[in-house]
This record gives structure tokens, C-alpha cells and sequence, in this order.
């Protein structure tokens, strides 16, 4: 189909804009009324996605904030930067507390759905497994050879699935800390990762221009091969029948994940930064994303009837 500013099925409902800086990674509440983004500005903000007003403006930072992610009672979004976490209270009424352990730059952080551990992902090529009670690092996961720049858990919260620089994916076991499987295929770095929301499939975006989507025992369901440039996110919908990526070639594709046909096409300006989010509503058909190199986000009411 024809590239276009704002293709057939989007409507925009809001732009949020704060600053100059680019926007790394953003994070829904698990209602669905916040989004959280983090930035390269030094700090995690947070923001009524019905109003488009931001709410909060978390600082604590001398660096720049790599990534987010929100627990799933809502009330936590766990940020990284340089080699700290921190856990703000997204109410804004308690003081933010500081995990440190890595050696070096933190660029993944994930939750376990039940709200008891975090994971955290750096450049000294360790996943850090954090009990959120005792604010300590339980297990320390090691085996990849590069940065590991994405996590997700999957909805059991028995998995963790990694993506690094060494161009693999890693299956851990989260009660014992050990590898469960190694997924290689792609030929560059593994920039983001997403689950299917019923934790059956896994989207891998790489460095190389490609999506690839795997079955969670690890077999290759298929590549996406359209991007012409790194794919630096991936998302979901809250159905599981259509998959967002974003890419350097300055577009977001939807595709539809009954037959990986792409069904939209979205301009959107990238930044030369490696780690540039998007992220679906976790219940509706809406979708966040970042415009103007990655400056604004933009949230989009979509109309799937047309697509799928």
C-alpha cells in the first residue's frame, strides 16, 4: 500500500510533548489509563492517556533513562539508567528507591506479573533478578555474550526471555536461573522482544531489518522481512491478531498475524538511537508511538474491522 502521514484505520486521539529530547521506551498501566515513556532528557514521565495531560514528571537521574516498565497492579513503574534501577511509586507520594548491582549501563527492565521481582538487563552482558520486598538481587543470569538490551516475562512468570547483542535469544528458567533454550537466526543485534498475549509466540526485532516470529518451544514460525532498516520495537495487540514494529527506515507497520500480511503503514521520523518504543493499549485497540524523531508520542485509536 501507498506510505501516508496517517494511514486508513488511525485516528490520532492525542500528541504528548515535553521536552527536546528523544523518547526511549513506553509502558501502559495494565488499565490502561497511564502511559509511562523514558527519555534520554533524565527522566520518566508519566501521563493521562484519556486527558493527554502529564500527571508526573519523575526526576532522579544524572543520565539518560533507557527504559520502562510498569508492575501489573499499576502502582510501580521501574526505570534504568546508567547501572541503577528505580522503583517510583507512580502516585507520586513516596520517595523512589534505587537497586544497584550492574557494572555498567542497564538498558532492559521487565516485572514478573505478580508483582514480586524485577529483571534487569546491561552491558555487562548479566540479567539481574530483583526480589522488589528486600530490594536485592536474588540470582544473576549469565551467558550472553553482548549487551542485552530487551526482556519480557511470560504470563506464567516461570520464563525470561532475553535479547542481546550476541544476535541471540534466551529461554531462562526463573526459578533456578538457567537456560532453557537458545533461539539464533538473526544476524545483528536483538534490539526488542515481544510475547503474544497468550505467551504462545515470541517477536524478535533485530539490528538485521528483520522480525522474526517464534513459537514459545522455540521453532521458527516465520520472518518479516519489509523493513529496510534496523527494527528497534515490537508490540502486540491485546487480541493477538495484529503485530506493531518500528523501524529506522522511518515507519511503523501493522501486521496481520493470521497470515503476516502488512495491513498499515505509519511515517514516523526515527532517531538515531538504538532503543525507540511503541507499545499497544493492554486491552484496547489503541497504540502509542513516537513521532518527530521520536520527540512526541502519539496515541492512536484504531479501527481493525477494515484489517483483519
Amino acid at each position: 500500500m501507498k506510505t501516508q502521514a496517517c494511514p486508513n484505520g488511525f485516528t490520532l486521539r492525542h500528541t504528548l510533548k515535553a521536552n527536546n529530547r528523544a523518547i526511549t521506551r513506553l509502558a501502559w498501566s495494565p488499565n490502561g489509563t497511564l502511559l509511562a515513556s523514558a527519555s534520554y532528557d533524565q527522566s520518566v514521565r508519566i501521563w493521562d492517556t484519556e486527558t493527554g495531560q502529564e500527571m508526573r514528571e519523575l526526576h532522579g537521574y544524572s543520565g539518560s533513562v533507557f527504559t520502562v516498565v510498569m508492575t501489573a497492579d499499576g502502582r510501580f513503574a521501574i526505570s534504568a539508567s546508567k547501572n541503577s534501577l528505580k522503583i517510583w511509586d507512580t502516585s507520586g507520594e513516596v520517595r523512589s528507591r534505587t537497586l544497584r548491582g550492574h557494572s555498567d549501563y542497564i538498558y532492559a527492565v521487565a516485572a514478573t506479573p505478580d508483582g514480586r521481582y524485577a529483571l534487569s538487563g546491561a552491558y555487562d552482558e548479566t540479567i539481574r533478578v530483583w526480589n522488589l520486598e528486600t530490594d536485592t538481587a536474588e540470582k544473576v543470569l549469565t551467558g550472553h555474550k553482548g549487551r542485552i538490551g530487551c526482556l519480557v516475562v511470560t504470563p506464567d512468570g516461570q520464563t525470561v526471555i532475553s535479547g542481546a547483542a550476541d544476535s541471540r535469544i534466551r529461554l531462562w528458567d526463573l526459578a533456578s536461573g538457567q537456560t532453557k533454550q537458545t533461539l539464533a537466526g538473526h544476524r545483528g543485534e536483538v534490539l526488542d522482544l515481544a510475547l503474544s498475549p497468550d505467551g504462545q509466540f515470541i517477536a524478535s526485532a533485530s539490528h538485521d531489518s528483520d522480525v522474526r516470529l517464534w513459537q514459545i518451544d522455540g521453532a521458527l514460525l516465520t520472518v518479516l522481512t519489509l523493513h529496510k532498516k534496523p527494527i528497534t520495537a515490537v508490540s502486540f495487540s491485546a487480541d493477538g491478531q495484529l503485530l506493531a514494529s518500528k523501524s529506522a527506515d522511518d515507519t511503523v507497520r501493522l501486521w496481520r498475524t493470521s497470515d503476516w500480511e502488512t495491513v498499515a503503514i505509519l511515517e514516523e521520523p526515527h532517531s538515531k538511537f538504538a532503543f525507540s518504543g511503541l507499545a499497544f493499549h493492554p486491552s484496547q485497540p489503541t497504540l502509542a508511538t513516537l513521532g518527530d524523531k521520536d520527540k512526541v508520542i502519539r496515541v492512536w485509536d484504531l479501527d481493525t474491522a477494515q484489517w483483519l
